[in-house]
């Protein structure tokens, strides 16, 4: 590459930079108030919970959505994930308990509706907490594309049914890897599922590491989970055990437990670190060297004794 076509992709590069810098980010068109709905609840009472919407002057009017959605979360991240009627399969759903009084909003620019969401907790509900998300999104038009140019924004419902008992237990579905190479880096991933009736913060996750006599030879931890985990929700946690492992079999301990030192649950595998040790065969020089051999001098010797019978009979026969 000569030195003019090398300048010229340096100026084009900083030219680039420089704009992405001066450049204002997009704003977030669409805001909504009253994004978080949490709320202790009666059996059998009713609740309500307004909702501001509005865009920003300079963007230009539209019809916006607005749907009750199960509650649901990424395995990666925990992230949350609208869950429509088919997917939310959850017994702590919220789903069915919330209408929204206008399904749809139109508004001008700079525009803004009030939207209200009814909350009818069925008489039978009990212990634990239920969930949602209201999800205020750009309509589809007639041609099936956007209305607006706008952020869908997902309102979480948490709903504490008071008066019932709250479990908070866990259970590790998996625990991987069963294998790992000799001395090289590796992550462990444990997934780990909300198996109680209620949504907890701040889980840990530790790994630790023993040779076959016990002695710990490794251990690894993780941060504070950033966000709720929800009853029937699975994360994955990972743990970097930086400077791998001689070659041998391992134990492998994962644990979960809230921040507060409480703990969800525990569970052991076998970690195999290179190839496994090859087992020795022992020679036994007392026994025969030839499988059966016994067998096969027992089967000789009466079928010399069925020949000698036949010939004896045949000289009497004679």
């Amino acid at each position: 590459m000569n030195r003019t076509l090398r300048f010229t992709l340096s100026f084009i590069l900083l030219t680039l930079f420089i704009a992405g810098i001066l450049l204002p980010a997009p704003a977030l068109a669409l805001k909504v108030e009253g994004a978080r709905i949490a709320l202790d609840v009666e059996p059998g009472k009713t609740y309500t919970s307004p909702i501001g919407i509005s865009i920003n002057p300079e963007e230009s009017g539209g019809t916006f959505a607005i749907d009750v959605m199960g509650f649901g979360q990424s395995p990666a991240d925990g992230t949350s994930i609208s869950l429509d009627a088919v997917a939310d399969t959850s017994p702590y759903t919220a789903r069915p308990f919330i209408t929204i009084d206008r399904p749809t909003v139109t508004l001008e620019p700079g525009g803004r509706a009030d939207v209200t969401a009814t909350i009818t907790v069925p008489a039978g509900a009990k212990d634990g907490g239920r969930y949602a998300i209201i999800l205020v999104h750009p309509a589809a038009s007639a041609s099936g594309a956007p209305a607006a140019f706008a952020t869908a924004v997902a309102i979480p419902v948490v709903l504490t049914v008071k008066g019932g008992s709250i479990t908070e237990i866990g259970e590790i579905l998996a625990l991987e890897p069963p294998v790992a190479e000799v001395g090289t880096p590796f992550e462990v991933i444990t997934t780990f599922r909300n198996s109680g009736n209620y949504h907890y913060y701040d889980a840990e996750n530790s790994v630790t590491i023993t040779d076959t006599s016990g002695k710990v030879i490794a251990t690894a931890g993780t941060e504070p989970f950033s966000r709720a985990i929800l009853p029937g929700n699975s994360v994955e946690f990972s743990c970097t055990i930086k400077n791998g492992l001689p070659q041998g079999t391992y134990q492998l301990t994962s644990r979960v437990e809230k921040q507060d030192g409480k703990m969800l649950v525990e569970k052991k595998a076998t970690l195999q670190v290179g190839n496994p040790t090859p087992m020795q065969a022992t020679a036994n020089t007392k026994k025969n060297p030839v499988p059966g051999f016994g067998a096969l001098i027992a089967v000789t010797g009466i079928a010399f004794a069925l020949f000698g019978a036949l010939r004896i009979r045949k000289r009497g026969d004679g």
